[in-house]
């Protein structure tokens, strides 16, 4: 179920493969923990590099983070708030 509810119970993501954008949100379902990244920090490929944050639950001025996208590791991306692996917002199948 595609429930774009921020609050909501339940997992729910919106499809954007169609959509011209520049930015990612990932966030906790509670929206308690989340990060705005540029599309170009998450797209790809790194191994423990800094990538840029704009900003975070915790901190509101641009920083960096050490995040994972490695091109044979299906379990990447990791994405994270600090360096990974503390506050993990994201992992899975890349």
């Amino acid at each position: 179920t595609n429930r774009a509810t921020p609050g909501s119970p339940v997992a729910w993501s919106k499809k954007f493969s169609n959509t011209k954008f520049n930015e990612f949100l990932f966030a906790t379902g509670d929206c308690k923990r989340w990060i705005v990244a540029p599309k170009a920090s998450v797209l790809g490929w790194y191994a423990g590099e800094h990538r840029l944050i704009f900003k975070s639950h915790a901190r509101k001025s641009p920083y960096g983070a050490r995040w994972y996208r490695r091109h044979r590791n299906r379990e990447d991306p990791w994405i994270s708030v600090g360096d990974y692996p503390r506050q993990v917002l994201y992992g899975g199948v890349g």
